[in-house]
């Protein structure tokens, strides 16, 4: 492994809808994930990300720069730099007039934030410390067990806003986990890791994602990998399939599959045979081969081990949460709806563009008059819902569904 230090200009990215940023100091992972999408075409990022791993050394300072320019400080320092230094009682009292808070979702899909270079630099619990620093709540995702360094500071975070530590797990054979992820920790370890994080009350679950066709969306593998989550304590699981974008992506998988599944090699050269640009498998040969719907699969999973399907989500008290609140309705409705029952996608994407209305919305519903709430413009499939909500702040369809109770995380 080699570390190339760098400099960068930039390190914040946000979401369409702004209650999410998400940073991460590192470029290339030595975890050298065979289907791993930083090595497609779409995020290829330079011709050695598996050997050198280049990192922002000035991650933390544009981290501080970025929230300091949106109006905040850091309370939790003797010290802010600011004129609230030289009038004390003013710290707490003017936050009442700072924006929103947003999650800090500190990792990436194609780069680890806690891969080996971690061990060596600390750049992630440098960010986790400004965190701490701004009360930000944060958000990670990891393959590998050294999260567990960092244990004391989530919990400081959590106490004060939110922290929740998510790993990934595909594999339950370790062997074959070797064979995809050589270099991240063994899945045993990472379920060691979530057991210590849940003993110590920090949200925490998995996400079984990619599951590899035919080999890690297996009933088997299902079976034992559901059955660690549930020993484990496993707050939630999320499942997907595979995505295989041209580029050395599906060259190094096709090549992987070549020398240790040969008879799955043609299944593979027609399932992403039509080299779509978002990757997903061809519609036909999925249908044809009988591919297991990893989705529709993970979520019945879900029910049969009592494990709810997706992160319960977490909304800051503040004067927009029930707009955030029936967003998530909204976009929960219509997963179900398209994913599991697979109804009108229509449907489904009226139900998801009225979500993003509301997580956007800068105006809390709860102080509009009935005039300016009838004139939002959302999509009759959403109205009832939305009614729901604003009476009873619930949502009967999810009740019905037993999906409510597990929807948002309560702080306690």
């Amino acid at each position: 492994m080699q570390i190339e230090k760098i400099v960068a200009k930039t390190l914040v990215h946000d979401t369409v809808h702004k209650t999410q940023y998400h940073l991460n100091p590192y470029q290339g992972c030595y975890h050298d994930c065979k289907y791993c999408n930083g090595k497609s075409k779409r995020f290829y990022l330079h011709d050695e990300f598996s050997t050198k791993i280049r990192v922002k050394v000035n991650a933390p300072q544009l981290l501080e720069q970025f929230l300091r320019k949106k109006g905040f400080y850091p309370t939790n320092r003797e010290h802010t730099d600011t004129l609230i230094d030289f009038v004390p009682n003013l710290k707490e009292s003017t936050n009442s007039n700072l924006p929103s808070k947003f999650t800090l979702f500190i990792g990436g899909g194609i780069c680890d934030v806690y891969q080996p270079a971690e061990e060596v630099l600390s750049v992630t619990r440098k960010l986790l410390q400004i965190a701490y620093d701004f009360k930000f709540p944060i958000r990670t995702l990891t393959k590998n067990s050294l999260v567990l360094r960092d244990i004391e500071l989530f919990k400081k975070i959590h106490r004060q806003s939110f922290a929740r530590v998510s790993l990934t797990a595909t594999l339950a054979d370790e062997e074959e986990q070797k064979i995809f992820e050589p270099r991240a920790s063994t899945t045993e370890d990472r379920f060691l890791a979530l057991k210590t994080l849940r003993d110590d009350d920090l949200p925490a679950g998995i996400y079984m994602t990619p599951l590899l066709p035919f080999i890690g969306d297996s009933k088997k593998n299902l079976e034992e990998l559901f059955k660690k989550c549930k020993d484990s304590n496993a707050e939630f699981v999320i499942t997907g399939g595979l995505t295989l974008r041209q580029g050395k992506q599906k060259e190094e998988l096709f090549s992987v599959i070549r020398d240790h599944y040969p008879e799955l090699l043609e299944k593979y050269a027609k399932l992403y045979l039509n080299n779509h640009p978002s990757g997903i498998p061809d519609t036909f040969y999925t249908h044809k081969l009988n591919l297991v719907d990893p989705i529709k699969m993970g979520y019945e999973m879900c029910k049969k081990f009592q494990i709810p399907f997706f992160e319960p989500r977490y909304i800051p008290v503040d004067k927009l949460q029930l707009n955030r609140r029936i967003s998530t309705v909204l976009s929960r409705i219509a997963f179900i709806k398209s994913r599991i029952f697979q109804h009108s996608s229509l449907e489904a994407k009226r139900l998801q563009l009225d979500s993003i209305l509301f997580e956007t919305l800068t105006k809390d519903i709860g102080r509009m008059d009935k005039q300016k709430i009838h004139s939002l413009p959302v999509h009759k499939e959403s109205i009832p819902h939305i009614s729901n909500m604003l009476t009873n702040n619930e949502c009967e369809y999810l009740l019905k569904h037993n999906e409510w109770e597990n929807l948002f995380y309560v702080h306690n």
